[in-house]
Formats: C-alpha cells, structure tokens, sequence
C-alpha cells in the first residue's frame, strides 16, 4: 500500500471529523475570502509587528518547547511590551494558530484573480500548501504536536480553516457555473472535503517527521475528490 494512503492517527481522525461536521452546518452560500488591499502606514506597521511576534515565537518554540516559553520570552525576542503583544495575541496558545491564517491570505492573494479551470486551480492551491509546509517543517510539526495536545488550540484552528474552505469553495463555484465541475454537488462541502483531507495528511506527515510523500499525498486527496473512488469515475 502506498504510503500516502495508511491509516491515519486516532488524534488526527477525530480532528478532521469535527471539521467535517462543522462545515456541513455552514451554509452552502458562505461568502469567498477576497484578499484584502494594503492599508495605511498604520496598519502595514502593525501587521509588521504581529508577523515580528509570531516569528520569534516560532524559533522559541522550536528551540526549546513550547511549555519551556514565556510570553516574557517572547516579547523580549521581538523587542515589544507586554501590551504590544496582547494587542496582537490573547493568549500564547493563539499564536499556534497564526500560521494557517497567513497561509490562507497568502494563498487567496495567489488565486484569486485566477481565470483559469478549476481543477487546475485547485491543484495549484495543493501544491502550494504542500510547498509552505515543507518550507517550514520544523514549525508546522511542532504546531501539528501542540494543537492535538490542546483542545481549545485545536478548536481555534478547526474554526479558522473555516476561511480556507470559503476560498476553495469560490474554485468550485466558478468550476460549476461553466459546467466543468458537477452542479449537484454543495461546493461548500466539496471544499471542506478537500481542507479535511490536507489537515490530516499534514498531521500524518508531520507524525511521521516528513517521512510521508506530502505532495503526492495531497495530489491523490485531489483526485479522489475530482473522480471519486470507481473506476472510471468522472470528472
């Protein structure tokens, strides 16, 4: 059996099905991401300063453990006040979070203004997951091991994919209205399907210290969803 395709962790199941039966309450209609414009000095200075906080965080964690970390720590890395890091974060567990919500914003930016179909966009958009977190392996694990450690981390993580499925339901749609993608189908939950799929196959591969093919992994998660699991399944 292809490594891609073993069995997951009890963790990581139990994850993915809170995540499926999130999204299956949402509305089928829930608006798409858009990437939002650049704002005032004011506001790229601030956002500047979260992304500083984050990033230090990161290489404290990763060198030491999580637990070993203070929010002194950390406001000491990043050269900012107490204040200035609650302005940003209410919690240390928040920052565990922050790595999807820059990933999605970083991946609407690449695909929104998309034309092209919908299958290939998606596929685009695996690609690019799968790249960003082997790019940075060492802090998506760490966070993989800390968020099945902490419910409500967990949690906060579920409901902030939340704009990943939104994204990736805006491909389906626009794969629907010209007919390449089946019309019967909620893209909604066609899109948590897929988010499901990547958040466990990254908790896999990251309990597995890379040792699992990410990409091609994620490119099989594609093709079930696309042609289902028949022979000769359609498109």
């Amino acid at each position: 059996m292809d490594a891609a395709a073993r069995g997951l962790t009890r963790p990581t199941i139990a994850a993915i099905t809170g995540l499926e039966y999130s999204f299956m309450a949402k509305s089928s209609e829930a608006a798409r991401l858009v990437p939002v414009e650049p704002g005032s000095r004011r506001a790229r200075k601030k956002q500047r300063t979260r992304r500083d906080i984050f990033t230090a965080a990161m290489e404290l964690f990763v060198a030491r453990g999580f637990d070993a970390v203070t929010i002194d720590d950390i406001c000491a890395a990043a050269d900012v006040a107490r204040g200035t890091f609650f302005l940003h974060f209410p919690t240390k567990d928040a920052l565990l979070s922050e790595y999807g919500a820059e990933v999605t914003a970083e991946l609407a930016a690449r695909i929104g203004g998309e034309n092209d179909g919908a299958a290939a966009t998606l596929r685009r958009a695996l690609r690019f997951l799968a790249a960003r977190a082997a790019g940075n392996a060492e802090m998506v694990h760490l966070m993989v091991r800390e968020a099945m450690a902490r419910p409500v981390v967990l949690a906060d993580t579920t409901e902030q994919s939340r704009s990943l499925v939104e994204l990736l339901a805006g491909v389906v749609r626009r794969g629907q209205r010209v007919g390449e993608l089946r019309r019967e189908i909620d893209p909604v939950i066609a899109a948590a399907v897929l988010v499901s799929s990547y958040m466990a196959i990254v908790g896999e591969w990251a309990r597995r210290a890379g040792k699992l093919r990410l990409r091609a992994a994620l490119e099989q998660a594609l093709d079930v969803v696309l042609r289902g699991l028949t022979a000769g399944g359609r498109r």
